[in-house]
């Protein structure tokens, strides 16, 4: 099964933002539905790096940040930059492969995807859309990075509002990223809750406050831009 979640342009501005719950307050869980990796240890999935240099140094920085988790140790590895592999950005068994592109106006400048096996995350992608984000500030850049990349450790969104004051989370809506740009205690909290458990595998569930659309065995998920 292969689901996608999707971040959205808000008419207001062309900004950044991904796709789970209903507005949560920073305490309230904004785990992905069940949705995990298989572990024994640390969910190791190494980060395919598809990017160009102009996105390299962001994919460094999120895959420290969410590295500060005891449960998450993602390494960096070299994958292909060619144009054909960053348009369709393909999975790969086991890991988590990066790209970015001209996607095109299609109202979100990041997609993450996941799919599953035995109900567990079995290997995962990001898409950054250059369209909107190749001019984009440095912050909102690192920001989209950030929350992609969160996605695919099966986490969701703290808050989506984009009006609400900043939770200083990458996994919040924002109109402004400056201090959105990395996780906060919360995600980790969020990440422990998933992880330290007795793994084995979990039926998957749906997410309130999104459009799901199934297709065969792919499912995809939708937030509509604002």
């Amino acid at each position: 099964m292969k689901l996608l979640r999707i971040l959205t342009i808000p008419a207001a501005a062309l900004l950044a933002v991904t796709a789970a719950a209903a507005a949560l307050p920073a305490q309230a869980s904004h785990s992905w539905g069940t949705y995990h990796w298989s572990r024994s240890g640390q969910v190791t999935a190494p980060l395919i790096s598809s990017v160009t240099s102009n996105w390299s140094g962001n994919l460094t920085v999120a895959k420290d940040d969410w590295n500060a988790s005891p449960y998450i140790q993602s390494g960096v590895v070299a994958g292909s930059t060619s144009t054909s592999t960053r348009s369709s950005c393909p999975m790969a068994t086991g890991q988590i492969r990066v790209c970015n592109y001209t996607y095109g106006n299609n109202g979100w400048a990041g997609l993450a995807s996941i799919n599953l096996s035995g109900g567990h995350i079995s290997r995962g992608s990001v898409k950054l859309n250059d369209t909107y984000e190749s001019g984009a500030p440095a912050a909102e850049r690192q920001g989209v990075m950030c929350q992609e990349v969160g996605h695919t450790y099966g986490l969701a969104h703290q808050d989506e509002n984009f009006n609400n004051p900043n939770l200083g989370t990458c996994m919040d809506y924002t109109n402004n990223w400056g201090t959105n740009q990395h996780p906060n205690s919360h995600d980790f909290n969020q990440l422990a809750s998933i992880y330290s458990h007795s793994d084995k595998a979990a039926a998957a569930s749906g997410t309130k406050g999104v459009t799901t659309i199934k297709t065969g065995s792919t499912v995809t998920m939708i937030t509509w831009a604002k």
